[in-house]
């Protein structure tokens, strides 16, 4: 890290990082910081006795890459949070609600709250802490890399790092400081995003795991069960690209509505992977290198195998991705539906309640981190909250 860049913002050459979650992104998060000098890095988590104090990282070989130290693991805020210069999570969008009321009274004045990635609602989240502990969030569009973990708490697979992050930050005028620092400690090209709208709406895994795992299990019933568990990226299917293109062609439709805010960088998935047809996309999808291996989210039951309803891609990607695209769709007058049909799947097998007479006010939507629930009911409203 150069020490210039931190004892410009933070008045100091060394700063603590806390990172949320010893997932497999968390704990290659935390190697990748630990090789910077001038850095202290700890983590919060619930599992201290799982964890060492060395991270080892390998390469998809099996040959040890590197070594990096945490200063502290800890499950007391007092220790890691109450002198964190800078918070990074990689919880999953339903945990980090829960986790940020517990240690928000630790948080100190201006402090950096990180989010990876940056969607599912944070900045209502972090709404107080802004305003009230002058707190700076940035959000990153995707994960820094691709990563599995080797042994929990002691060792992770670096698989792939990013070319380039894509960063927003609320106030936005802190965004040029927070990516200059981020690429200072993360080795990767660090771009500013002009309002955090455009980390909200990225459109990776709220719509490539949803679409996909309606194209896969849409006909499940009680009795169904499979043979194996399904290669989720390998065995990608033209049913799935199908529903996943149009889906992100809805998305786009809603960021054309909201004129006024700069949503430029919010590339459609026909874009990012660079296929614009339902067959290029599956030939696309299947050919990433990097996916392969990559089971889908299904529990053996007596040697067969059926949805795993309670896995993060269910219980993240649907209510706090897909669901929160639709609710700005909503705002903004624009049809959605084929979010519309994925969503009424989703609320029929995990038994709850989205739709009312085919509008989308029901009550299970009430507690989750929706617009109309933070007060934006029109293009004006979203406008002016994104713009600060």
């Amino acid at each position: 890290m150069d020490s210039n860049i931190s004892s410009k913002i933070f008045g100091e050459d060394t700063i603590n990082i806390c990172v949320l979650g010893g997932g497999n992104i968390g704990t290659l998060l935390i190697g990748y910081l630990g090789q910077n000098s001038g850095v202290n890095v700890s983590l919060y988590t619930s599992r201290t006795d799982k964890w060492s104090n060395k991270i080892d990282v390998y390469d998809s070989s099996d040959n040890l890459k590197y070594t990096s130290i945490l200063k502290n693991v800890s499950s007391d805020p007092k220790e890691v949070i109450s002198n964190a210069d800078i918070i990074i999570s990689t919880l999953p969008s339903q945990v980090f609600p829960v986790v940020l009321k517990s240690i928000e009274d630790y948080i100190r004045e201006g402090t950096w709250i990180g989010v990876m990635p940056g969607s599912g609602g944070v900045e209502f989240y972090c709404k107080e802490l802004i305003e009230k502990k002058e707190c700076v969030l940035f959000g990153f569009q995707r994960v820094h890399g691709i990563s599995r973990i080797k042994e929990y708490g002691h060792s992770v697979y670096d698989l792939g790092k990013k070319k380039e992050l894509f960063i927003a930050a609320w106030p936005s005028s802190e965004v040029e400081n927070v990516c200059c620092l981020m690429e200072s400690l993360l080795k990767i090209k660090c771009t500013m995003l002009p309002n955090y709208l455009s980390v909200t709406f990225t459109p990776s895994n709220p719509i490539l795991h949803t679409t996909r795992l309606y194209a896969m299990f849409k006909d499940y019933e009680e009795g169904v069960y499979w043979d194996r568990n399904i290669q989720f990226y390998s065995e990608w299917n033209n049913e799935a690209s199908e529903m996943l293109l149009a889906c992100d062609e809805e998305l786009q439709n809603i960021c054309n509505a909201i004129e006024g805010l700069d949503l430029k960088e919010v590339l459609s998935l026909k874009e990012y992977y660079e296929s614009d047809s339902i067959e290029k996309m599956t030939n696309k999808i299947r050919s990433i290198e990097a996916f392969k291996g990559i089971e889908s989210p299904m529990i053996e039951v007596d040697g067969k195998f059926i949805p795993d309803f309670k896995s993060r891609y269910f219980l993240e990607d649907y209510p706090y991705g897909l669901c929160i695209i639709k609710g700005f769709g909503d705002v903004v007058g624009i049809k959605t539906p084929s979010i519309d049909k994925v969503l009424a799947w989703y609320e029929k097998v995990s038994n709850v309640e989205y739709y009312v007479n085919g509008k989308f006010i029901g009550k299970d939507l009430k507690d989750l981190p929706m617009p109309k629930n933070y007060g934006l009911n029109s293009v004006e409203d979203i406008v002016r909250y994104y713009s600060k």
